[in-house]
């Protein structure tokens, strides 16, 4: 029987045994008193944890339209809200919808402690801890391989690239809204920055876009775009959505920049449909 196994059938319940790890975890012990006279080292407490809670690629819907379009999360559980944005438009829109769940610890409401699990998921690198240098490895490469079978298998199509890649992402740097791109030109980059301005003069709390190649940007994706999923080889279109603190505060905040993004991408996905070889 697996060690979580026969912890768990002693009656010490999964959220009781995760807040002792973290615990453990938080502290200077170099050993937990696990059940059965097992004692844990803090490399296995660790690896426990991650039994615990799984890293997971969830697939959740398909796109319907003419155009292959996918909607992702690559960061749920540590890009706050993330997926709320994500999961509303996809359904809004019809489009295929992509969520990576726990690959990047530390987050301080589910993951307080580093449990050595820190994979970037929509790039082939990992690193220590937030803010970390990156680096390649064996199971990243793999995480992101699976990321883009997911996102393949969310638009329909038998290969890649998708015809559009919208990728949601949270942050707290500046107050705008950043969006780094691939296949995306200065006049369609302008398109959608007028389109998307239209919008904000009825709307005044919403952020300025800054939007690539039109802008430079604080958050410029530029791991995701030299070697992760906003590339061309991924999707002839592909955005990496910044969404600021001050959005994701209030549900009537939130729900004005969801409706903002959405007709948003809706424009983009008009575009494409119109016009198949706009990028």
């Amino acid at each position: 029987m697996k060690l979580l196994e026969r912890l768990l059938s002693s009656a010490l319940v999964a959220d009781d045994l995760k807040n002792q790890l973290f615990a453990f975890l938080g502290g200077n012990a170099q050993e937990f008193p696990a059940l059965g006279g097992q004692n844990l080292t803090r490399v296995q407490a660790a690896d426990l944890l991650c039994e615990l809670i799984p890293a997971e690629i969830q697939v959740r819907g398909i796109c319907s339209l003419p155009v292959a379009a996918v909607a992702a999360a690559p960061h749920v559980s540590f890009d706050n809200w993330s997926e709320y944005f994500c999961n509303r438009i996809a359904r809004r829109l019809h489009i295929g919808w992509v969520v990576a769940k726990n690959f990047r610890d530390q987050h301080a409401a589910t993951i307080p402690v580093s449990i050595g699990r820190h994979i970037h998921v929509n790039r082939p690198t990992e690193s220590d801890g937030p803010g970390r240098t990156e680096y390649e490895s064996e199971r990243a490469r793999a995480v992101h391989e699976q990321y883009l079978t997911a996102i393949r298998e969310a638009s329909g199509r038998a290969s890649l690239p998708v015809d559009l890649l919208a990728e949601f992402h949270s942050h707290h740097r500046t107050p705008d809204l950043e969006i780094a791109t691939a296949g995306v030109n200065e006049e369609l980059a302008a398109d959608l920055f007028q389109f998307y301005n239209s919008l904000r003069e009825k709307r005044p709390l919403l952020p300025a876009m800054k939007i690539a190649p039109l802008h430079e940007l604080r958050l410029s994706a530029d791991a995701a775009r030299k070697s992760g999923s906003i590339r061309t080889e991924v999707a002839r279109v592909a955005l990496h959505i910044e969404i600021p603190l001050e959005m994701r505060q209030s549900e009537s905040l939130r729900r004005l920049m969801l409706v903002s993004l959405r007709l948003t991408i809706d424009e983009l996905l008009k575009q494409l449909q119109a016009n198949p070889e706009i990028a």
